[in-house]
Parts: structure tokens; sequence; C-alpha cells
């Protein structure tokens, strides 16, 4: 089975970034038909607020139950609505993971927001700049709260033009029990071949960042780096399975 672990969807607020709007579940679905995918996790584009935002995916989930895989986002700076908004969507719409996006003002992940998915032990999927002091905060709190996977998205710089900042993360994923990659907008297939020789093929998700990546193009990068079965199957599905208790 093929599950795609980072896919977004939502009408969105940001006029100016169209890259965090109208991106529609049935275009998700199209790409996944088309790439031979599976299941994905869709979680939302960037809102102010994700009362909305939430909605919107448990109406594509509940559309597609067969396909699609819930998971929240929320706005950290109003820590109160944030924590109601994901026991709701945890508890009630069985949402499997939570994805917070610093750079695009959802806050960096606190202790009570950590102390909360220890509870729930639900994956926390983190936007990943080329920035050592950040990535250093996210290895830190991945240490501090075993009990939660983090999932570090784009292996560890989103859009970087250096293997670096993969590397680096890699190491650390290597010697943190509960710290992951995902492969979405990684630049060259040469550098999740050189993660998965770092870290192994249990630490590694397939990724795509979809609609705006085509889900076809990470699969064509994790094939052209010829892992075994076992491991490809990992990668592919198996990892993502076992994180999200699907």
């Amino acid at each position: 089975m093929i599950i795609d672990t980072h896919a977004h969807i939502g009408r969105g607020e940001r006029l100016n970034d169209t890259y965090q709007v109208d991106q529609s579940v049935d275009l998700v679905l199209e790409q996944m038909a088309k790439a031979g995918v599976h299941k994905t996790c869709i979680m939302p584009v960037a809102y102010q607020d994700y009362e909305f935002a939430i909605e919107e995916i448990r109406e594509a989930v509940a559309a597609h139950p067969d396909k699609l895989i819930g998971y929240a986002r929320v706005n950290l700076n109003d820590e109160e609505r944030a924590f109601a908004q994901l026991r709701r969507a945890f508890e009630e719409y069985d949402f499997r993971g939570l994805k917070i996006h610093t750079g695009l003002g959802d806050g960096f992940p606190t202790r009570r927001l950590m102390e909360m998915l220890s509870e729930y032990q639900r994956p926390l999927l983190v936007h990943t700049n080329a920035d050592v002091a950040y990535i250093d905060g996210v290895c830190h709190m991945a240490r501090t709260y075993p009990k939660v996977p983090v999932i570090l998205g784009h292996g560890g710089g989103f859009a970087t033009y250096y293997p670096g900042f993969m590397k680096l993360c890699a190491l650390e994923a290597k010697n943190i029990p509960n710290l992951y990659l995902d492969t979405a907008f990684v630049l060259l297939h040469q550098w999740i071949a050189m993660a998965v020789e770092i870290c192994g093929p249990e630490k590694v998700l397939y990724g795509t960042d979809a609609p705006g990546m085509h889900p076809a193009i990470p699969l064509k990068q994790i094939e052209l780096c010829h892992f075994s079965e076992s491991e490809q199957a990992l990668i592919l599905g198996e990892n993502a399975r076992k994180l999200l208790g699907v």
C-alpha cells in the first residue's frame, strides 16, 4: 500500500500566495489515481483560524474514507482555541495527526501542545526550513517528548539547494527514535538515498505536498534510488501505517 503522508486542501485566505488557496480535494484524488497512491493524509492550507479548515478536512475524509486520512492544523497563538479544535479533531473526527507551519503563522509547538500529543500519541508534522537553530529546536522537542512521532517535512529543508540540511536531519533521526523525515519537495533523488543510508528506511516517509507537487514525482525519485523491495515498502507505506494506526 502506498500512503502519501503530506498533502493539503482548502480554499485558504492568503490570496497573494497561490499555493495556499484553492487546493481542491478533487485534484488530490485525481493525482492519487494517476500516480497509483492508495491513501493520502490531507491537512489544511494556511488560515488565521482553522475552525473552517478542520471542517473542510472532516467533510473530505467523510466523503472518501477509503482514500483520505485527516490531519488537523491549529494556530498556537490562541492556545485555548487551538487545543479545543485539536481535541475535537482527534476525539470526534478521528484525525490521525497534526501539521504545524511556524513560518506561516501557526507558532512553534509549546510544552502544552506536546503534552497533549503525548496523551494521544499522534504524529506531529512540522514544516522545515534550512535553518540550523530551528532544526535544533525541533530535535530537542522530539527528544523531550518521546511518545510523539515528529516528522520533519521536506527532509529537513524546504526548497533548499544544499544537501547538508537533509544530512543533518537524517543524522538526528538516526539517533532520536521518534524523529522521521518525509520526501515532500526534496530537490534530488540522491538526497533521499543519502538519508536512507544514514538513518535507515524505517525513518523515511513518502510525502509529496500534493497537489502542489504531483505525487508521481516523489514516487519516481524513490524508484530511482533503487531501494530493495523491503526498503521501498517501508518508505512508501509501512512506516506510515505503523505511525498512523491505519
